[in-house]
């Protein structure tokens, strides 16, 4: 049993510690299934940055070696043409395979390391064109795959929206998949990427057929204290129900921020700390080298912005007359005083009558200030 929870700030949680994301599991899950049925199926896992896609990356390449599916999880990158991104394909095919983590994780279905291994992608005679090419590489890894036992192949292709400017790359890719899924062979892709990745690759892409969208969206508060409730499963201290509260408010639905501050928490509990939030709070502020900033901003917004400020909701845009019943502040000063806290980037317009909290640091520290 750990003695305090253990949280993963700038790091990617352990699949064992992976406590949230059920439907998109789900849907992983059915998208794997179609792959051992030789059907052409994939995923676009998109969202905002610090949302948690390389996570759910992560967690499908567990998924695969569960079901006996080989994952191979490439980063990608901007390309200058199409023959780039396909090059950085077979490299990372051959070196993927190679490094010591995967084969520890795989030796258990592959056996021992074999040289021959290294030749996955060497073809004899280079096609003519580059679909030959990229089909008879593939044609080549699954092949050597069957031999060893393994029927299934999924691509985890993380940073993939530079892929929208490279069409006939796509096109080339989907006519490949295609024809090898009808000659019996197991292959899948999961590309990841920002919320807009399904407009650029799926909407009026080759590949939207293949791959379903997979949206990654702000966790509620709730999901939010599930993720937290999860990483202290056998642990003998536990963080109060306050300070996990307040870990999800000021998240507000980004696992990244819950795994940061979660983390400053549980390094205050560590010391004793009577005040564990305020401590990792202040301590999170000095560490981003925002504490002083935090205090000069939040020196400029008046006692009714304030109250605007605190009795916004966290997690949702809010409406001028929700924050109206909350704050007692008159609806009818609520839109000017708005749109000042716009002007200093506090708050930010979400639609049409919407409005959404944009400098948490601040709304965070007058809520401590209130309370004290």
């Amino acid at each position: 049993m750990l003695e305090f929870p253990r949280f993963y700030p700038d790091q990617v949680v352990p699949s064992n510690r992976f406590g949230d994301r059920e439907s998109q599991r789900r849907q992983i899950e059915y998208t794997l299934d179609a792959i051992k049925e030789c059907r052409p199926r994939g995923g676009m896992i998109c969202g905002e940055r610090g949302i948690g896609k390389t996570s759910l990356l992560d967690k499908a390449e567990d998924m695969c070696l569960k079901r006996h599916i080989l994952p191979l999880h490439i980063a990608l990158h901007e390309f200058e043409n199409v023959k780039e991104f396909y090059d950085t394909i077979f490299e990372e095919m051959g070196s993927a395979l190679k490094k010591i983590g995967l084969w520890e994780k795989l030796h258990v279905v592959l056996g021992k390391f074999s040289k021959d291994w290294d030749y996955i992608v060497r073809v004899e005679k280079r096609p003519r064109t580059l679909q030959g090419e990229v089909d008879s590489r593939l044609s080549l890894l699954l092949e050597k795959m069957k031999k060893r036992g393994y029927k299934s192949l999924v691509f985890l292709l993380d940073e993939s929206d530079g892929l929208k400017e490279y069409i006939i790359g796509l096109q080339i890719l989907r006519n490949v998949w295609t024809s090898l899924c009808q000659r019996g062979y197991q292959l899948g892709f999961f590309f990841a990427g920002s919320k807009n990745l399904v407009e650029h690759l799926g909407q009026y892409s080759p590949l939207k057929r293949h791959c379903i969208p997979i949206q990654l969206k702000r966790f509620v508060k709730e999901e939010c204290l599930i993720v937290i409730n999860k990483l202290e499963e056998e642990v003998k201290h536990k963080l109060s129900n306050d300070v996990k509260m307040r870990i999800a408010n000021f998240s507000g639905g980004y696992p990244h921020h819950i795994h940061i501050l979660g983390d400053y928490a549980v390094q205050a509990m560590k010391k004793g700390s009577k005040e564990i939030w305020l401590e990792a709070f202040r301590n999170y502020l000095l560490e981003i080298n925002e504490y002083e900033s935090v205090i000069k901003r939040s020196e400029c917004i008046s006692e009714t912005q304030k109250r605007i400020l605190i009795h916004m909701d966290p997690f949702n845009p809010t409406t001028p007359k929700i924050i109206a019943k909350r704050s007692n502040v008159s609806q009818a000063t609520i839109p000017a005083q708005l749109q000042r806290l716009i002007g200093n980037k506090v708050v930010k317009k979400e639609g049409r009558g919407d409005y959404e909290i944009m400098d948490r640091s601040v709304v965070e520290y007058l809520r401590l200030n209130e309370r004290q």
